[in-house]
């Protein structure tokens, strides 16, 4: 009896000792559903938070250091006309240095004094592009992408009148969207495609530069005479962009034409096409995007009846093709968490499947509020997205 009392007291005792591991090891498992679950929710509250700050530090520098910008405010994907005829006659102030060599000085002597120039806001972008990421780097890389430039009030239509005879127009713009402080003391910048390599910011196309000015090559579509508006096509400005100018493009802008001059010359990272080779929609995204163009979501700059199921479909392809995901992210297989970008008043999710391919696995319609928007720039959270399963969740 006492060898079956000491067996059983042994196995009382594994049995105690497996429970008290089983315990330990649901504990454990709890504890770190719990622990991922806090993290999850800090890692949400500190992006919040960021996106909350760069609004606060965007609107005091817009209303502090160079006054209002006149950028438009959108409430979905297209900006009210009135409110971008209201606002778009702002002034900003750039500084442009203009050294001039008068007699009896020297030109390195020479200083940005009384140099300084008012430029006069003559129009605002409307664009699908709603945030910088998932703006096409250059407007070529997506000649599907529609858009169009509210002129202001002030500027008479006639000043257009011709420019229906050339194909091309060069715009003078401001990167309104930028987050850096005027004034920074940052001189160097390293290009996304350059592979780590540091230049000059004026040896650049970045944003981020002495005078926040830009110039973008676009398509021209057709003038508005009505409405004042110049359509525009093939584009890679974000939307409520300030337009300066517009100049027509003319053969002798490309160097070399005709054999007049040298010929074209860029580096390697500049001219080498990196395009993913394979972008697709799944069933299910491709039938909300569809749906979304026959209610209107995207319009006025793809509507159904001019064929914009399709180019919003293949506009949505070259900018994904460019890969828009960030720096560190890009060229890099990630299949396991999606991203998103914003077209119009549309949120596309893709994942990236193999170095070569990406997938657009839903579309979902947004209802971007005023108040979350800076210069017309919406910053998406989870109360911009239509509630409900995003399957069942047609535009």
């Amino acid at each position: 009896m006492e060898k079956t009392y000491g067996s059983v007291s042994i196995a009382t005792a594994t049995t105690a000792a497996i429970l008290a591991s089983v315990g330990t090891a649901a504990a454990g498992y709890l504890f770190h559903r719990s622990e991922t679950a806090r993290i999850r929710n800090l890692r949400k509250e500190e992006r919040r938070g960021r996106i909350n700050a760069e609004i606060k530090l965007r609107n005091v520098l817009k209303n502090g250091v160079i006054g209002n910008s006149g950028g438009a405010a959108m409430g979905t994907c297209i900006s009210n006309v009135n409110d971008v005829e209201r606002n778009g006659s702002s002034r900003i102030r750039n500084s442009i240095c203009t050294q001039e060599c008068n007699a009896g000085k020297n030109c390195e002597e020479m200083r940005c004094v009384n140099n300084d120039m008012f430029l006069r806001c003559i129009g605002v972008v409307v664009s699908p592009f709603m945030k910088r990421m998932g703006t096409p780097r250059q407007g070529a890389l997506a000649p599907d992408s529609r858009g169009y430039i509210q002129i202001d009030p002030s500027v008479a239509m006639e000043t257009l009148e011709g420019l229906e005879m050339y194909s091309h127009v060069w715009l003078v713009f401001k990167f309104h969207a930028n987050t850096d402080i005027p004034g920074s003391a940052k001189t160097k910048v390293r290009p996304p495609r350059a592979g780590g390599l540091k230049v000059g910011q004026l040896a650049t196309r970045s944003p981020h530069r002495p005078n926040a000015l830009g110039l973008s090559l676009v398509k021209f579509s057709q003038i508005d005479f009505h409405n004042k508006r110049l359509h525009i096509t093939a584009l890679d400005l974000v939307n409520g962009t300030p337009i300066y100018d517009v100049k027509p493009v003319v053969p002798w802008d490309e160097p070399g034409y005709m054999g007049y001059g040298d010929r074209l010359v860029v580096p390697n990272w500049v001219s080498q096409d990196d395009a993913l080779s394979d972008v697709v929609f799944s069933d299910h995204a491709e039938t909300v995007l569809r749906d979304c163009v026959e209610k209107g979501k995207l319009s006025p700059l793809y509507k159904k009846k001019d064929d914009g199921f399709l180019c919003a479909l293949k506009a949505i392809k070259q900018i994904l093709a460019q890969d828009p995901r960030a720096q560190t992210k890009r060229g890099k297989l990630d299949s396991k968490e999606p991203y998103k970008i914003v077209f119009c008043s549309i949120q596309v999710e893709f994942l990236v499947l193999t170095t070569a391919k990406i997938e657009v696995i839903d579309v979902q319609s947004l209802n971007f509020k005023e108040s979350e928007q800076v210069d017309g720039i919406p910053f998406a959270n989870e109360g911009t997205m239509n509630q409900g399963n995003s399957i069942n969740n047609m535009c």
